[in-house]
Order: C-alpha cells, then structure tokens, then sequence
C-alpha cells in the first residue's frame, strides 16, 4: 500500500536552524507529499521583525518553496517567551486543520536539547521533563517533527556553508541576557563546556542516556495503565511508585478528559495527596480538569449544567439531559418489595401532564413521602449522604419537587390500591459514591 501522503508546515524564522530545516525537506521531499515555510512575526522588533518576513518569503520564492506569512497577536501579560509560544502553538492549530495530514517541523537541535535540559533542572523536573524535546511528539493535537535534534549548531551551520547559504537571520532579542535562556546560552554553558573534559560532547551523551532512561520509564508507565482493569481505584495508585504514578496521571487525563497537556508540579502534588489520604473529595487539576474521589474509586467531576426542561413522559419515555443524566420512566403492574434510592414510583394518573427536569436551586424544599412538613432538599441530600457535586436534577410537578434523585421522593401522588403505577429511575455513565447506577 502506498504511504499516505503528508503535508510539512515547516516554522521558518530565516534563521540559521529553521532554514537547515526547510533545505532538507526540500531535498528530500517525496513526490505528492506538500511543503510548506510558515513565517510568524511576532512584531515585538519592529522593522527587523518586518525585514525578516520579507527575506523569509523571498528566500522561499527563490527555491519554488510555498510560503505562508502569519501575523501573531501576542496576548498582553507578563512572561513573553510563553506568551509567544502559546500564540504560536494556537497559530498550528488552525493551520494544521486546513491541510490534509499535516506534520509541523522545527529547527531544535542537540544545543537546544541541552538548554532544554539545563532549564528544567531548574524548575525541578523529572527526567522526562529534562529530555522534553523529542524527534516526534504530538501537543493538543499538533504533531511536531524535529530532524535536526540530533545535530549541534556547528554541523547545521557547515550544512549550510556546503549549498551556499552564507547568511541568515540573526535575532537581536537573542544577544541579550534579558531571559534566562539567553543568559544561559550566551554566558554559563560556554563556561561549563571548557570546565567539563568533553565539554558539549559530554553533556549531549549524559542528555542521550536520560533519553534512554525516560523513554523506558514512560513505556512502563502507559503499559500499567493500560493493562491494568482496576486503574479507577484508589488503591490502584496507593500501590504504584511516584515514578510511574505522576506519568500515568497523563494517561487518566486523556482517559477522562481527552486532553493530555502537562500538569503543574502543585496539580500533581494535589492528586498525591488525594491518594495518600485515600479522602474523598475533589482534586482539581487545573481550571478544566477535575477529578472526585469517592468510595473508593476516581471519577471524572462534571458539574451539571443550567437547564429547565419539559418533560411529557407518557409520550417520551427517556429524556437525555446535559451531563448525561438519563431519566427514564415505565408502567409496572405492582410496587416492588423494596425500593432503590435512584426509582420512584408514583400514581401516574394524579401526576400533570408534563414534569420538568432542571438541577435543584439553593434553599429549595420538598415534602417527603411519609412527612408532612417541608424540608430542605441540603438536609435530605446531606442525610442521603450524596455529594452536592453529584447530585442529580429534581423532578418536578406544577412546580413542585416530587422527586429527588438519589435521595428522597415527594409525597404526592402516592400509590394507590387501583393506582396505575408508573416507575421513574434515572442512569448516569459513572459510578456515584456508593451507588453503581
């Protein structure tokens, strides 16, 4: 079968690294694959940003290269380099979407890789973090292909002398110790490079065996996951070293939220601890990702959603709500010996026409079947020992609850001797504390 064709969007600065980087493509290229140089000017350096685009584009016009200028708008706040990198990472993520199976290339190389290194010893990383750059990776959808890793600047830049590629575009911003990478690039690792016997060579060996050593723990690390049944448990992850717990809490994400974004080191220090105590409660990872524990187990947490919804449940039988909340209703012939905490049954002949769904409102109250006083529906939640955050929607009738899910029924329209009876239950796709729906 013939290989798929494929389309790479190669991030061209004009720079020394990024122009090796389209040259080998271009030579290299198979026919019916796509090539194309992506430009982004940030338009932080004024005319020379300007003048970069400009040779940019005729550099690739010169060698028949398609060429894409893109105009980033860097949001306002504080650290830049990770203000432009965002920018930049959501400038992909439109363009690899107009084009069929695209791979996004860069320039990196064996010197970045090791700044890369030196950089994420100071912010505490573990040896996955350390050899972060990879020849592929895929982040938020975007795959990145990186062929110049393995090469240091000297030999891309002997690359280029050999085609006659004699200048190239030099950042100012990068002469300047204003950022710590600069700092680090421009003063202390050439003074490491001449203390060190081996210098550069060295530290690339030392960074080519953490590679080896990551590549093996991240392996073991999804291989436990993925075969492991009882991977929701608490339990699961009292058992496993720290080493494979913070990496297979990446897999959880994408498993529950599909999104596999670095967690913070104060994220992953939360779930630990959740873990430790074997508490219940929720562990909140970041803004979007949540997860509860309860009963022994780790769910996703899904806040449920605003809504008010009509329900005519002798023509609808089901009712799917946002959250994935299910109602469901049937005719049965009699009561059952006992009755689960999620069914209801009521006399359908003295229920309205119509009943409405909608998640309860703070300082509500219900009737209790049995009871002849309201109550608040806190109170017989906190009795029934649901979470709020899991508790389901209320039923209601004429604006009346008479059901509350998971808690307590109302005491209207209770059955009968002649009552046609008619079952309500409710299904949700996660397990509740305590209760497997």
């Amino acid at each position: 079968m013939e290989d798929e064709k494929k389309t790479f969007l190669v991030g061209f600065s004009g720079g020394a690294d990024s122009t090796a980087a389209l040259l080998l493509l271009h030579e290299h290229m198979e026919q019916g694959n796509r090539l194309v140089a992506v430009h982004f000017n940030h338009h932080l350096r004024g005319a020379e940003s300007d003048a970069e685009a400009e040779n940019a584009s005729r550099f690739a016009a010169e060698r028949k290269i398609e060429f894409r200028l893109i105009d980033l708008d860097i949001a306002p706040g504080g650290n830049l380099e990770a203000r432009a990198r965002q920018a930049r990472l959501d400038a992909w993520k439109k363009l690899v979407a107009e084009y069929e199976n695209a791979v996004v290339v860069t320039g990196h190389h064996k010197d970045d890789c090791i700044e890369n290194m030196f950089l994420r010893i100071g912010r505490g990383s573990n040896v996955s973090g350390l050899t972060g750059l990879q020849i592929t990776s895929e982040v938020e959808g975007v795959k990145f292909f990186r062929p110049l890793i393995i090469y240091s600047r000297s030999e891309i830049e002997a690359f280029l002398l050999k085609r006659g590629v004699k200048q190239w575009a030099v950042d100012s911003s990068n002469l300047e110790c204003d950022y710590t990478r600069n700092v680090l690039r421009n003063k202390i690792l050439p003074e490491l490079y001449e203390l060190f016997p081996g210098g550069r060579k060295a530290f690339g060996k030392t960074l080519d065996n953490l590679c080896d050593d990551a590549a093996f723990i991240e392996q073991e690390a999804y291989s436990r996951y993925k075969n492991s049944e009882d991977r929701h448990t608490i339990a699961f992850w009292a058992d496993q070293p720290r080493a494979l717990q913070v990496r297979m809490l990446k897999h959880l994400s994408k498993e529950f939220f599909n999104d596999e974004r670095p967690l913070t080191s104060g994220a992953v220090e939360s779930f630990e601890a959740m873990v430790e105590s074997r508490s219940s409660g929720i562990c909140e990872l970041d803004e979007k990702r949540k997860l509860y524990f309860a009963d022994g187990k780790i769910h996703p947490f899904e806040p449920i959603a605003k809504f008010d919804l009509s329900w005519d449940f002798r023509r609808q039988p089901e009712l799917v709500l946002p959250g994935k909340w299910t109602f469901r209703c049937e005719m049965v012939k009699a009561l059952p010996e006992t009755c689960g905490a999620w069914e209801a049954f009521f006399d359908m002949d003295a229920l309205p026409e119509t009943l409405t769904v909608t998640p309860a409102s703070p300082g509500e109250k219900m009737v209790p079947f049995g009871r002849a006083n309201p109550v608040s529906l806190k109170k017989l939640r906190v009795d029934a020992k649901v979470p709020a955050h899991l508790a389901p929607p209320v039923l209601k009738g004429e604006n009346q609850i008479i059901w509350f899910p998971g808690v307590r029924r109302s005491n209207l329209a209770p059955v009968g001797g002649k009552s046609r009876i008619i079952r309500f239950f409710i299904e949700k796709n996660v397990f509740l504390p305590g209760k497997n729906l």
